[in-house]
């Protein structure tokens, strides 16, 4: 397994996966380029992530593609898309622990659709948040 780690929480990769990172973003994607898995934190300077700060933050997918399912994933909860747009598709969750907002989206060639879903889910379970004493190391 390869492991992820940013500021914020860790993850495990299967080998055939490998991540780089730009400014804000993670990229995560399999050797065969089927897709990518791109995650963005972002840090609350004051308390913890509300459901309705959350909610703010997935208006315009709820606003195009409908009420999202609610999900928990590792310590996180919040909220699942999945839609096609302009060939892709596309599944995003959208989630809060503590002051963290962590917004994943996976996206590939609506053709190769669902070909990662098991990967991914597996990958997402991996999920580990870092407590705040971690965070700032």
């Amino acid at each position: 397994m390869n492991v992820v780690e940013s500021q914020w929480w860790i993850v495990d990769l299967p080998p055939e996966w490998e991540a780089e990172q730009d400014e804000e973003t993670i990229i995560i994607g399999d050797e065969t380029g089927v897709g990518e898995i791109a995650i963005t934190t972002m840090e609350k300077q004051d308390g913890t992530v509300s459901d309705a700060d959350l909610r703010e933050f997935t208006q315009e997918l709820e606003a195009e593609f409908g009420t999202g399912e609610a999900v928990s994933v590792a310590e996180c909860d919040g909220y699942y898309f999945a839609y096609t747009e302009e060939g892709d598709a596309i599944r995003e969750w959208c989630l809060r622990c503590d002051n963290l907002l962590i917004f994943i989206t996976y996206c590939c060639d609506q053709a190769n659709a669902g070909m990662d879903d098991s990967s991914v889910d597996e990958i997402l379970g991996t999920l580990f948040i870092k407590v705040e004493e971690e965070r700032s190391e």
